[in-house]
């Protein structure tokens, strides 16, 4: 049998290329006599080119039309990196891509899609193949396609005039999450925990992509509605305050801590109490809307929630479509020094308080690329951490790490020593954004330290 190979860097170019150039050929057929809402132009919109689909449902052409998510060999690799070092200290890491509207949803494509390029056999084996290739490193993954390819009749999984899945796509994927954790042999050591979810009542979520698509359409688009529904344990254990806070923390280690972006943290979908019901544990949410990628994994797992008491399964949430190699090396490196806790060899520092720098003279260590250096300042109020590495004849490089707004502040930096030269750095300069509240500490991870000279 032929491996499927993802499509390269030129091919991937000609893809968008040829998406672009039948985006504009295909405009005229996107006039107001062709659509249900009177909408125009949706295709060449600047802030969001869409096209309308059937019975109302509309896809973004640079999202849910694409065909190559780019995920490396070495994305992979450092998957597995990440994996491995979860399971070191007891956690179970479960990926869970979310698969394009379009190859979830594609009987609401519109007749003419084939002209953005866009081929559904293609697309679908693209999302396989990547499950595949993490499964094949082992790393345990979740088919969130295939839970939600055949939805029940008159529900979708997706909102009509927006990319977010509705509750009925979340429940879905929640069970499929549910069912891989259960059949896990580290399910058996938890003792299960009943969960009982009810409807409530129709509700609708803001949606920013509808927002842009309506001013292009006469007629009102669909509103991002849905049943909305509540989970609680089913035998509370604090009748005071009616039952367990389901995202709340447990004095014990917790059995399913969920990461992720806004497809996790909507609480209209209630993807995470469908979760803990059909895993029956306890669910605490981390999930971040707005932090992009790596935004909710980067803030937890270097966390002090995270160091003291690791989840005994981690679900990762991450559209497809998000890059894992964006940032470069960077993040991985960081989310895996992180995971494994062994970061704790200590480097000799000098401090100064006042202008928030740390100096490190480096020359008596033998490092390389594949070590980590981490510091931690023992306060949460660092947005950012530049290292300023020097080799012995006097060149230097800046590596700095950035903890946007929506991100937490653990005051935890992990900075691999990658992309600096052939001998290593001689001396690190670490300049922070704060002036220190106690002072900090510098480690090395010690998982690939060499002996002192």
């Amino acid at each position: 049998m032929t491996r499927f190979t993802p499509l390269s860097a030129s091919a991937a170019a000609l893809a968008s290329l040829t998406l672009f150039l039948s985006a504009g050929s295909a405009t005229a057929q996107s006039s107001a006599d062709y659509s249900n809402y009177g909408c125009t132009g949706l295709e060449i919109d600047n802030e969001l080119p869409s096209i309308e689909g059937r019975d109302g449902v509309f896809f973004r052409i640079n999202a849910d039309l694409r065909m190559n998510h780019p995920f490396s060999d070495q994305t992979v690799a450092q998957m597995a990196e990440l994996s491995q070092a979860l399971a070191a200290n007891g956690t179970t890491l479960i990926f869970v891509p979310v698969p394009t509207k379009s190859v979830t949803m594609p009987e609401y494509l519109p007749t003419d899609v084939e002209q953005y390029g866009f081929d559904l056999e293609v697309a679908t084996e693209v999302h396989l193949d990547i499950l595949r290739r993490l499964g094949a490193a082992g790393v345990i993954t979740v088919d969130a396609r295939d839970a939600m390819i055949d939805m029940p009749d008159g529900e979708l999984a997706f909102f009509k005039a927006d990319f977010h899945w509705s509750a009925a796509g979340a429940r879905q994927t929640a069970f499929a999450i549910a069912e891989t954790i259960r059949g896990l042999p580290e399910y058996a050591d938890l003792d299960p925990t009943p969960f009982e979810t009810v409807p409530l009542e129709v509700g609708v979520a803001f949606s920013r992509m509808r927002r842009i698509l309506q001013r292009r359409c006469l007629e009102t688009l669909p509103e991002a509605e849905t049943m909305t529904y509540l989970t609680s344990q089913v035998q509370a254990l604090d009748l005071d305050v009616g039952g367990l806070d389901l995202f709340g923390e447990s004095a014990n280690t917790t059995p399913i801590v969920l990461l992720g972006t806004s497809f996790s943290d909507s609480p209209i979908n209630n993807f995470p109490g469908f979760l803990a019901e059909y895993a029956q544990l306890e669910v605490v949410n981390y999930a971040l809307t707005g932090g992009n990628q790596y935004g909710s994994i980067t803030s937890y797992l270097t966390s002090t929630e995270f160091e003291e008491s690791p989840p005994r399964f981690l679900v990762w949430e991450n559209p497809i479509y998000n890059n894992l190699a964006q940032y470069g090396d960077l993040p991985m490196r960081e989310l895996t020094a992180a995971a494994s806790q062994i970061c704790t060899v200590p480097l000799a520092a000098r401090i100064n308080a006042e202008e928030a720098i740390i100096t490190v003279d480096l020359s008596g260590y033998d490092l390389g690329p594949s070590d980590t250096i981490f510091v931690d300042t023992h306060a949460n109020v660092e947005t950012e951490a530049s290292f300023v590495f020097q080799s012995d004849d006097g060149l230097t490089r800046t590596k700095t790490i950035e903890r946007g707004e929506r991100l937490s502040r653990t005051g935890r930096f992990y900075m691999p020593l990658s992309g600096l030269w052939d001998e290593g750095a001689a001396a690190m300069r670490i300049q922070m954004t704060q002036p220190f509240l106690s002072s900090p500490s510098v480690y090395v991870c010690p998982s690939q330290m060499k002996d002192e000279s």
